[in-house]
Order: C-alpha cells, then sequence, then structure tokens
C-alpha cells in the first residue's frame, strides 16, 4: 500500500496496537478528492442529495478511490 504505514499506537495500561496511517501527502489527495465528492453530491440535483449518483459524482467518487490506492 504506496503512502502508508503502520505505526504503534499505545493504549495507554492496556496494550497497544498497530494502526494503518497514511502519510501526509496521501492523506491530503484522499481528502481533497472526498470533499470535492461531497460537495458535488451535497450541491448536485441528479444526485439526489447523495441518495444516488450522477455522472460527474462517479468520475469525482472513482478520483477518490484512485487517490486511495
Amino acid at each position: 500500500m504506496s503512502g502508508f504505514r503502520q505505526e504503534w499506537r499505545d493504549a495507554g495500561s492496556a496494550s497497544g496496537h498497530m494502526q494503518t496511517v497514511a502519510d501526509s501527502g496521501t492523506y491530503n489527495r484522499m481528502q481533497t478528492a472526498y470533499r470535492a465528492y461531497i460537495g458535488h453530491s451535497a450541491m448536485c440535483d441528479d444526485c439526489g442529495h447523495g441518495e444516488k449518483r450522477c455522472a460527474e459524482a462517479e468520475r469525482l467518487w472513482r478520483a477518490y478511490r484512485a487517490a486511495r490506492n
């Protein structure tokens, strides 16, 4: 998984665990792509406020999924 790494998380008095975290560049790309998708879906009459996806919403969703990889 490019752009991701494992980090140890201390759970205080209990045992800790490893957690997958995104580096800042990957996180920023993911957040930007997701915000574009959500912003479009909220304002697009064809998307029905998230109940379905128009062609543009599909394109934005694919861009978000690609940013995660």
